[in-house]
């Protein structure tokens, strides 16, 4: 469990780290109903990722994805369509090198998308939960406190294993 929050801490600190050459993002800011615009074609992209973690890894406006394997790499898949129309091209299958390794056997819990909600330029949590067939409910996490980004990290990650758990039990 320690491995794999500090190994998706690192992560997510290096993909924040990454610079763009200079593209202006199509869209800043997302809500709730945004993200659930976006699930459906995100999630049934045909890569075959159970749960995706999505976000803006290059900065060009529109999500990429990383799948976190039952191997313990970390693959980045960049989004080479646009925002609504996604269009994935594996870019790196061992992203940064990242080993993860985790008694999680399909590596993140749900699929999230990480994205500014509020125009404050911090990466907000919106977890995805499939309800029924086709049926997804955005679950939300504002990153209002003014901590380092591994402590936040690690607290979203803590909380979303905490959601799982109370979905399985229900």
């Amino acid at each position: 469990m320690k491995t794999l929050i500090l190994v998706t801490v690192i992560l997510f600190q290096s993909v924040l780290s990454l610079k763009a050459d200079e593209v202006k993002p199509v869209k800043k800011v997302f809500d709730k109903s945004d993200i659930l615009k976006l699930v459906p074609v995100y999630l049934n992209s045909g890569l075959n990722v159970k749960n995706p973690a999505i976000i803006d890894v290059d900065k060009d406006g529109k999500f990429d994805i990383l799948n976190f394997t039952s191997k313990g790499n970390v693959e980045y898949y960049r989004n080479t369509g646009t925002l609504e129309a996604p269009v994935f091209v594996l870019e790196n299958k061992h992203f940064d090198h990242y080993q993860v390794n985790s008694f999680l056997p399909s590596g993140m819990p749900l699929p999230v998308f990480f994205a500014d909600k509020d125009g404050d330029n911090d990466l907000d949590v919106f977890g995805i939960v499939k309800e029924k067939e086709n049926n997804y409910k955005v679950v939300y996490v504002e990153n209002i406190a003014d901590i380092d980004n591994y402590t936040l990290i690690t607290i979203i990650l803590v909380l979303l294993i905490v959601l799982l758990i109370a979905l399985i039990v229900r």
